[in-house]
Order: structure tokens, then C-alpha cells, then sequence
């Protein structure tokens, strides 16, 4: 398949809003597949209206050309299957609940529960994934017979619950490129997921001072990552808490966060 040919084709894998590709070549872009499905509560950011793309859809689609990606996105996860994974570079979720079950709100088609798996041994051959916000929501109920979680352990932990919206103020706990342009500490808004069954093997980028927080709940706890990388087999990982709230996603350090997250796990940074 040509470059040409690939930008063509991709505008017809948005669900209900087909027009919102560019019929332009990809070139050398990174190609970012971009599934926003929710199979339980859907965040305001990636609700769709009347054929729109949701909010952080269109802010992804503003921001790729000027930072050389190429995205995609749907909220069809019946797209993630092994012949599709080949098309792109990364794999982006900003999802919620059990992704092979369907969604009546959206239509969308489910994933087939074969291609859970498919995804991962993507990224362990050289794959990327980048978590946003939500993707700690998702697979609870997919269990191994060992009684493992195979996509928490692939993405890093397990959303376990938030309070209230509020200002957040996060320490760099790792010099690294993706995290070189912010100043520690960087105060910002949002909501905060705590997490459980967290990986021992990712390299934490930025934690939150619990001792800050409004609640208890998580003055109790000690200071945790929100951001977070890991090498994965031949693959890389890189997730991030935030992205709740529309003016996370307007925020220009968030932005250049999450390019520079977006091209480290794609090998290009």
C-alpha cells in the first residue's frame, strides 16, 4: 500500500466522521491509531455529537501535522487486529471498561477477545502504546488462569479511584526528554486516579504530592506516579493520568508532553 493510498484509506476507519481525515500523504509521519471507546462511563473529552469528533480527537488532529503524526481516530475497537496493527506505529487509547464488549451508545464494533492478546505481543515485537487518562480503566475482567491481569501488567496499573477535580502538583522524579520542558514542580488541574496493582517495572516521570490534595483519601497515601514509561520486549510503553478535563488538553506543556511521549515510544524522539 502506498503512503498516498494509506491516507485515503484511513479516512474511511473514523467511525461516522469520515471527513475529518485529510485525503493527504503520511509521509514520513508517525501513524497514531487513536481508539477513544468507552464500554463503560464515557469522559466529556471524547463524547462525539452529531458526527463530530469528540474534544481531544480534534486537538490531536490540530496538533499532528506541526509534530510530524499522521492519527487516526475511531471508536471502532474492532479495528485492532493484527493486519491493521501493521498499518500504524502507535496504538493510543483513551478508553474505558472491557473493550470486547459492545457499546449501545456509539454502535461501534467490539474487539475480538483473540486480538487483546494481539495487541500486546504487537508492542513486545516493536509496537508502541501510549496510555492516556483512562486506558488504566480498561480490561479489568480479562484474567489469566493464573490469575493475572495481562493488560494491567502491560499498561502499568489499575485505576482503583479519584476524588474531586482539583490543582495537582507533580514532581519530575526522572530527567528525560519527554519531561525536559517542564519546570518541577508543575501545578495543574485535573482529575487524579490513585492506582492499584501497579508494575514494579515502569520508570516513574512525574509523581503528585499527595500532601497538597484536598481529601484525606490522599494526604494518607505517599506521593505516586501519574506519568510513566517502560520498555516492553522490543516495544515501548508511555502513560499518563492526565487528560480529563478539555483545558489539560489545550495546555501547551501537556501537548508537547504528550508528542514527545507519543515519538519516544514510537523510537523517534
Amino acid at each position: 500500500m502506498t503512503l498516498r493510498k494509506f491516507a485515503l484509506w484511513t479516512a474511511c476507519l473514523v467511525f461516522g466522521s469520515v471527513l475529518a481525515i485529510p485525503a493527504v500523504d503520511a509521509g514520513e509521519s508517525i501513524k497514531v491509531l487513536f481508539l477513544t471507546k468507552s464500554s463503560g462511563y464515557e469522559h466529556s473529552v471524547i463524547h462525539r455529537e452529531n458526527g463530530e469528533l469528540g474534544f481531544a480527537e480534534k486537538v490531536m488532529l490540530d496538533i499532528a501535522e506541526e509534530n510530524g503524526l499522521f492519527v487516526v481516530p475511531t471508536k471502532d475497537a474492532g479495528l485492532l487486529h493484527p493486519k491493521m496493527l501493521e498499518a500504524f506505529d502507535v496504538v493510543m487509547f483513551y478508553t474505558t471498561g472491557e473493550l470486547d464488549k459492545p457499546n449501545q451508545k456509539d454502535m461501534s464494533s467490539a474487539m475480538n477477545p483473540a486480538n487483546r492478546q494481539a495487541l500486546l505481543d504487537w508492542v513486545k515485537n516493536g509496537g508502541a502504546f501510549v496510555g492516556s487518562h483512562t486506558a488504566s480503566d480498561t480490561f479489568h475482567q480479562w484474567v489469566n488462569e493464573d490469575g493475572k491481569k495481562p493488560y494491567i501488567d502491560f499498561v502499568g496499573g489499575e485505576f482503583a479511584w479519584h476524588h474531586s477535580q482539583q490543582k495537582g502538583v507533580l514532581s519530575i522524579v526522572k530527567d528525560h526528554p519527554i519531561t525536559s520542558h517542564l519546570k518541577s514542580p508543575w501545578v495543574i488541574a485535573d482529575e487524579w486516579y490513585y492506582f492499584k496493582n501497579v508494575s514494579s517495572t515502569f520508570t516513574p516521570l512525574l509523581t503528585i504530592d499527595t500532601k497538597q490534595m484536598k481529601e484525606d483519601h490522599y494526604k494518607n497515601q505517599e506521593p505516586y506516579p501519574v506519568t510513566w514509561i517502560e520498555e516492553y520486549g522490543k516495544g515501548r510503553i508511555f502513560s499518563s493520568a492526565l487528560g480529563h478535563r478539555e483545558d489539560v488538553w489545550t495546555n501547551p506543556d501537556f501537548q508537547k508532553m504528550l508528542v514527545k511521549g507519543i515519538k519516544w515510544a514510537a523510537k523517534k524522539l
